[in-house]
């Protein structure tokens, strides 16, 4: 006779949580040591062996001044999907981001995605995100389907499925 198994429950922290880009931008950040209204208004994202990582996300405080500075997402806390992250930074931001080949997912919002044989296939309207890990990981990228043969339904492309990002476009490893 097989024993019963007690069924795994998870917590919040067991699971990978996930964010879409639109999501979080402009979100409300609560700063610990100053009182002024801080907001996330860009994610830094580098390319890894499989994915591509963000690592850095930059935040402006302040209504007039509105001076930016990169944090390690290290340090951001996310609770839920409707309060405000929280950030415990241990040294100050910095400028501009730490590594050289990192480029803002901002830009490549509404970049046109071909596949390997050249053929266009949509633009880029929002990431997701998995936020449960340090660093988070942009998972895939959510494309808007356009050009001569447009696909019926929107696509969810993994980010290691992309094998060159230009001024212009996105070119894919395979072929859709």
């Amino acid at each position: 006779m097989p024993l019963l198994r007690k069924p795994r429950t998870y917590s919040l922290s067991d699971k990978m949580k996930t964010i879409l880009y639109s999501d979080i931008i402009r979100k409300k950040v609560e700063v610990p040591s100053k009182r002024s209204k801080a907001k996330l208004v860009e994610i830094a994202a580098s390319r890894g062996k499989k994915n591509w990582y963000a690592n850095e996300v930059m935040i402006e405080s302040g209504l007039i001044d509105k001076k930016g500075a990169y944090y390690l997402v290290s340090t951001i806390k996310y609770l839920d999907k409707d309060g405000p992250l929280m950030l415990k930074p241990k040294k100050p931001g910095k400028l501009s981001p730490q590594k050289t080949d990192s480029f803002l997912l901002s830009g490549l919002i509404k970049k046109m995605v071909v596949d390997k044989s050249g053929e266009e296939i949509g633009r880029v309207y929002d990431f997701e995100i998995h936020i449960g890990r340090d660093p988070w990981i942009v998972w895939k990228m959510l494309v808007n389907p356009t050009g001569l043969k447009p696909k019926k339904r929107r696509l969810r492309i993994a980010t290691h499925d992309v094998s060159e990002i230009t001024s212009t476009k996105i070119k894919l490893k395979r072929e859709l």
